[in-house]
This record gives structure tokens, sequence and C-alpha cells, in this order.
């Protein structure tokens, strides 16, 4: 029982250590790395693949707009369809923006292809600009976000990325996305960027040189692959690219926030995690802080040592106040002070919702995908569903 008490406590202590390392990296990269943004911006292609009408999307659109006060910026907005409910909110807002550039994309019907990726590969070549970003519908951008951007390429990188923020909304189906998106996803991007991975990419937006996506083959390889970002994040490591994780995050807003929605949509990233990660997928249950000091705790209650309390509690606590210090240091969007001890179960929610992960099988806009090795995605035709 020593043996196992100690070989736990290590582990719960080098994982709490791992923590505040990402906290100490994500503190680096977006608070004391930040420099002043302004200037004027490279003139950039900016592509949102769309499908269906997202929450924010209207304000994904403005905030384009607003952000790029010199007209700098060539906006394409791809759908598939002339049909899809989010087609007169293009045209419209195209038509009130007469002085800018603003092309509403009619894609055609994406067929075997993944259809974010498919609208993504159909509007690039009306891409006018040397620069291209693609843009979630429902990502947020902000004059800095541009800057940086902007500049990062004047810097002579060929690929950015940056981290999506949830901000607070109403209901527990809001609050799990900003805790998934903020205290899971995100929390640990900047320490895998200094160590040299880059791994964790969001598709909420990314740039590339034209040059850049030329070397990865372009889009069509990655056109049948679940994670598009994953896919390219993947191909710019195996080309040499050199990247950057750009110091400011992008506003998301994930749309259908009500609790069922919400669970559903955490049960498909955690499918998706395990056939486009599946190492990382296997360890979330054995190499998981909150089971860990959990288990230890029990453990040590059972032999009698109360020194088990006191690594449960800098354990679970530590997951708070991270958590706390990471929203209000560097993301700036931060929950309401009640709601951080929820953070305490955030490891032991990625353990419940890890048998979601054995399914191949997942709905995504309304296209039903069976998955296979590497985030390879065959859609199911007879199943599908309209937008």
């Amino acid at each position: 029982m020593g043996s196992l008490l100690g070989a736990l406590s290590g582990a719960v202590l080098l994982m709490t250590a791992l923590l505040w390392a990402c906290l100490a990296a994500t503190l680096y990269h977006f608070r004391l790395r930040r420099r002043r943004s302004g200037g004027e911006l490279l003139p950039m292609s900016v592509i949102k693949p769309v499908r269906g009408l997202d929450d924010a999307i209207e304000e994904s659109f403005s905030s384009l707009i607003a952000s790029d006060p010199q007209g700098r910026l060539q906006l394409i907005i791809a759908l598939e369809s002339a049909e899809d409910p989010a087609y007169p909110v293009a045209r419209a807002f195209a038509e009130a923006n007469p002085g800018r550039e603003i092309l509403v994309l009619v894609a055609g019907p994406h067929g075997r292809r993944m259809g974010k990726i498919h609208n993504m590969l159909e509007a690039l070549p009306r891409a006018r600009h040397p620069f291209v970003v693609f843009s979630d519908a429902d990502a947020l951008a902000t004059p800095e976000l541009l800057s940086r951007t902007s500049r990062a390429f004047e810097e002579g990188y060929e690929g950015v990325f940056t981290l999506p923020t949830h901000p607070p909304g109403r209901g527990l189906g809001s609050l799990l996305y900003q805790i998934a998106f903020n205290h899971s996803f995100s929390l640990p991007a900047a320490l895998s960027f200094y160590a040299g991975q880059m791994r964790l990419c969001a598709g909420a937006w990314m740039g590339f040189t034209r040059e850049a996506l030329e070397r990865m083959g372009g889009l069509e390889p990655i056109s049948r692959l679940i994670a598009e970002d994953v896919a390219l994040a993947a191909k710019a490591r195996e080309k040499g690219l050199r990247t950057v994780l750009l110091s400011e995050f992008v506003r998301v807003r994930e749309s259908g926030a009500s609790l069922r929605e919400t669970l559903a949509h955490l049960s498909k990233w955690m499918t998706i995690m395990r056939w486009c990660f599946p190492w990382a997928f296997l360890l979330i249950p054995v190499l998981n802080l909150g089971v860990l000091s959990l288990l230890l705790w029990g453990l040590c209650e059972i032999s009698g040592q109360a020194w088990g309390r006191w690594v449960l509690a800098l354990a679970l606590g530590s997951r708070v106040a991270v958590g706390m210090l990471q929203d209000r240091l560097a993301a700036r969007s931060p929950m309401a002070w009640h709601q951080y001890p929820l953070l305490a179960l955030v490891d032991l929610g990625a353990a419940l919702f890890w048998p979601a992960g054995l399914k191949s099988e997942v709905l995504w806009r309304g296209i039903r995908y069976r998955l296979g090795p590497g985030g390879a995605a065959e859609v199911l035709p007879d199943r599908e569903a309209p937008p």
C-alpha cells in the first residue's frame, strides 16, 4: 500500500505542477508577450464556411468590417446552397456594405467531403490575396486579432493560429461550453507551443500564405477528415512551416446552448478526439488529476493517513485557482465568482464523457459521419438530414 500511495501522490503532485506550468505559459504568451497592435493591415482574404444560422453569425460578419476600417480585407462567405437559412442573412449583409469586398459563394453539394472543408476548398480559388484566413461562422474578429495576424504574416510566418475563448452566457449549457473551451482545450496550448508541439490548433481562426497551402498539398487531401484544423496543423508540422500561436484569443459563441445540445456537443468532441488523438484519448481516465487525487484520498482514508486530504485539496484547489487566474489575467473572459468551484469537477467530467469516445459515428450540422483512424470521415448519405 505504501508504494502505491507514494506513486499516486507523486503523479498527482506532478500533474498539479504541470497545471501551474500551463498557466505560466498562458500568462507569458497572452499577457507578457502582448505587443502594441496597430498599423496598416496587409491585404488578406478571410473565408468563412457557413452551414445554418449560428447564434453569432451576423455579429461575426460585422466584427470583420468594424475591425477593418481601411477596407483591406476580402470576405468570402461560403455556403453549400442558397436554400441554407444563413444565405439571405449573408446576402443582406453584403448588400448593406456595398463599399466592401464581400463575396457570398454558393459552393454546391459537399458530396463525400466534410461540409466545412468543402466550403473552404471551393472558396479558396476566389481568394485574391496572398494571405488567407479561415474563420468559423461564430468567430468574432477584433482590431487586435486582425493586427496581430497581419503582423505575423509580415514577420514571415507561414501559418498562424489562435485559441478560442467562449464568453459568459446564460444557463448551464453555456457555462459548460465556457469551461470546455477555456479550461480544457485552451489551457495547455501555450505550453504545447513552447514545447515545440503545436498540436492543439483551433479552426476558429487560422491563416496561411497561399504558397504554404500549395506546399501542404492544398485542401483536397484533407477534405474527408473530421477535423480540418488538426489536419492542417499536422501538415504544417510535416512540411516544416514557420508557424506561430498569436497572442490574442478569438471569441466564439457556440450555437445550441441548451443543456441537452451542449451534452451532445461534448460527446461528439470526445468521439472526434478518440479518432484523431487515440493515445491522448486512452490516457484520459488514467492521467486524470481529478480521478487520481480522489483515488489517493480514498486510499489514504482507508489506511488511516490524513495527508491524502491535503493533496486532494491542493490538486482540486489548484484547478480552481489556475482557471480563475487564466480568466482574469489572460483570457479576459471571466466566469462569475461563484462558478469557479465547478472547475474542481472538470477532470471528472472528462472521465464521465470518455465512454462517448468509443462510438464511431457523429452527427454534425445535420450530417452523420462514420469515423475511422486519423479522423477519416465517411458521409452516411442515407441518414443525412437537411441543414
